[in-house]
């Protein structure tokens, strides 16, 4: 509507002010040319608009109006060139220099942007419309709060703005993750016109700001419960011709399948710190009890980690720190392991949606049960290892992750020191409104450094594989049910080590 109300205007003066200079009102091109751009014609109009700058290469009209209709076919990088000549000619079309603003403002080009966004604030150009153009180049620049002033003087300046203004202020807030105050700004912006398409964008938004609020409350707390049956819980082989007579007995006779659950809770801080400062802690707790094998297989764990750092725009550097104790059933719980991880974490944006993150440390493991030969069978190591990983992020709720790691382990023991190389899979698909897939595949490689002197001298290798498929079926904000079947193989080239698992589990989650 504007864009005709423009239009009227131009062609009032050009018809019934005629001391005004040629704007190409004798070019019966530029005529047609502003008939076929009212008809919304651009690709025609971009045809007689052309002839028209020929045959009068002065008229900074016929500029104009050839800028407008490659503007509207989508085609920027040619619209510059027209409103940089309308905008430069004598007597100049200031819309152009508006036009030349945005232009340039889409293209990338902010320097440039912001060059004619001071010629227009000192010819006092269309103040408003600059003002807001001004606004959303700062915001681009991730420059919030001056993007906000700036709005907020586009809207004083011109009350047409409200809408438009409030609806950008709310987004900057939103990154500033001032989620309260960015819902009341797009409230503002469906009141002053319910109607409008941007009124729907505003509800949208809404909603996302209500979402983002829970998402990223600094205090969370997870609490899990799942109910599982699996059919390996002692993850070993069937019989074997090449074992003894001992060991087949034991695989034929011990009780491997088994109903268990699974309970976690979860407890993360991760608080909105001023200036560049990042932190996440989180404590979480986890126990397994099977139906069978309890008095051997049950086990407590918790675990602690901490990640300081720094976000420098498109890049954050954290210094990981985890710590985690295994508590295991022997009569009563028992101390069993524990393990600790510390290095730097790297993540930066490689393009809109991509995420890389980088991870090299220092893992340790201790084991404290008692082992009959420590210098051969005690699994406690150290472990320098690094991972390289990367996420996808297609919807609001959808994700991809690739994941592959290198570890080594120097083990006490000697049967256990061994490299190993990890890749791994991660989907989260959305199928419905509050319906997601889950798949997993991960998949190790894990070769022995020395011959293992209880299974002919072998050095072991191991090809680990396994799986998952799932469902997700969220309730509401706090609460999903979950129902997953995962599949394991191993492949070892040591028959005591090859064994299939399956584990179905049934599970709710609570979130708060």
């Amino acid at each position: 509507m504007k864009r005709s109300i423009f239009v009227s205007v131009c062609l009032f003066f050009m018809l019934f002010i005629p001391a005004m200079p040629s704007f190409g009102e004798e070019n019966p091109d530029f005529s047609e040319g502003i008939r076929l751009y009212n008809q919304e014609s651009y690709e025609e109009a971009i045809t007689v608009l052309s002839k028209a700058r020929q045959a009068d290469p002065a008229s900074a009209m016929a500029a104009f109006f050839l800028g407008l209709s490659y503007k509207q076919s989508g085609d920027l990088k040619n619209a510059l060139r027209h409103f940089h000549d309308a905008a430069v000619m004598k007597p100049a079309v200031k819309e152009a220099v508006v036009e030349l603003i945005d232009a340039y403002r889409q293209l990338g080009m902010r320097k440039e942007a912001k060059e004619w966004i001071a010629t227009a604030e000192r010819e006092n150009i269309y103040p408003a419309k600059v003002a807001f153009l001004k606004g959303m180049i700062l915001q681009s620049e991730n420059d919030i709060a001056g993007a906000i002033q700036t709005f907020e003087r586009s809207k004083a300046l011109d009350p047409s703005y409200l809408q438009s203004a409030d609806f950008q202020i709310g987004v900057c807030y939103m990154v500033q993750r001032k989620y309260q105050v960015a819902k009341d700004r797009f409230e503002a912006a469906v009141t002053q016109d319910p109607l409008s398409d941007l009124a729907t964008y505003a509800r949208r938004y809404q909603d996302i700001v209500e979402q983002r609020s829970f998402l990223e409350r600094p205090l969370r707390l997870t609490i899990g419960v799942q109910g599982f049956y699996d059919t390996n819980m002692l993850a070993i082989s069937g019989p074997v011709d090449v074992a003894p007579p001992e060991y087949n007995n034991y695989v034929n006779t011990a009780a491997k399948r088994s109903l268990g659950t699974l309970d976690t809770v979860r407890l993360d801080y991760v608080p909105v710190l001023s200036g560049p400062y990042i932190f996440n802690a989180s404590y979480s707790a986890y126990t397994t009890f099977y139906e069978k094998n309890g008095t051997s297989y049950d086990t407590i764990a918790n675990s602690f980690s901490v990640a300081p750092g720094i976000n420098a725009g498109n890049v954050a550097l954290n210094l990981l720190a985890n710590y985690t104790h295994v508590l295991r059933r022997d009569s009563s719980f028992k101390r069993y392991s524990e393990v600790y991880t510390v290095g730097p974490l790297v993540r930066t944006f490689a393009a809109t949606n991509h995420v890389l993150e980088f991870f090299a440390g220092y893992t340790g493991q201790n084991f404290f049960k008692t082992v009959s030969n420590p210098e051969l069978e005690d699994q406690s190591t150290c472990s320098p290892n690094a991972y390289v990983s990367w996420f996808w992020i297609f919807d609001p709720n959808g994700v991809f992750n690739l994941k592959y790691s290198y570890i080594v382990n120097h083990a006490n023991g000697i049967d256990y020191d061994n490299k190993g190389h990890q890749l791994s899979a991660n989907l989260i698909y959305p199928i419905a409104k509050n319906l997601k897939l889950q798949l997993t595949g991960d998949m190790d490689w894990q070769k022995y450094t020395y011959e293992n002197i209880f299974f002919f001298n072998q050095k072991r290798d191991d090809k680990i594989f396994s799986g998952s498929v799932g469902l997700i079926r969220d309730i509401n904000n706090t609460a999903s049910i979950l129902v997953q079947y995962l599949y394991t193989n191993a492949d070892s080239n040591i028959y005591a080590y090859n064994y299939t698992r399956d584990v179905v589990s049934v599970g709710v989650e609570l979130r708060f």
